[in-house]
């Protein structure tokens, strides 16, 4: 079995947003040169999260609002009284999303659905972020 390990960078602009992410692991995948196996995309980053979704803008926003009304930037939030910042708001969305994805190879590619796409969502930026990229298979 291969064992390939890449990574994605990216800049988030916003301060939260969703950053498709697709084409990069895609080359990440290409680079392994594993023609069967599985991707494995995660972030160290507990302020964002990997996840798989539909490839519609509009979806994009409903999901940031969404998770804006489900978990407002509470100051009452303990971690928002500490000194690492006033982002537990980013730590609960990061955890309701999860860190990572596992994506089938097949012939080379990613076997995504015909709308999927993998997105890093970003809850604490703008910043430098990088994404893990572990390809495993023959």
């Amino acid at each position: 079995m291969k064992v390939f390990n890449g990574a994605v960078r990216i800049k988030s602009t916003g301060a939260t947003e969703e950053v498709n992410i697709s084409a990069q692991v895609e080359e990440v995948v290409v680079e392994s040169e594993v023609s069967e196996g599985m991707a494995v995309v995660s972030t160290g980053h507990t302020t964002g999260a990997v996840h798989l979704n539909n490839a519609d803008h509009d979806l994009e926003n409903d999901l940031q609002d969404f998770l804006a009304e489900l978990v407002p930037n509470n100051p009452t939030f303990r971690h928002n009284k500490g000194e690492y910042g006033r982002n537990a708001d980013a730590h609960i969305k990061s955890l309701i999303l999860g860190n990572s994805v596992t994506v089938p190879v097949t012939k080379g590619r990613l076997a995504l659905g015909q709308w999927q796409v993998v997105y890093f969502s970003e809850f604490d930026g703008p910043r430098a972020r990088l994404i893990s990229v572990k390809v495993l298979g023959i």
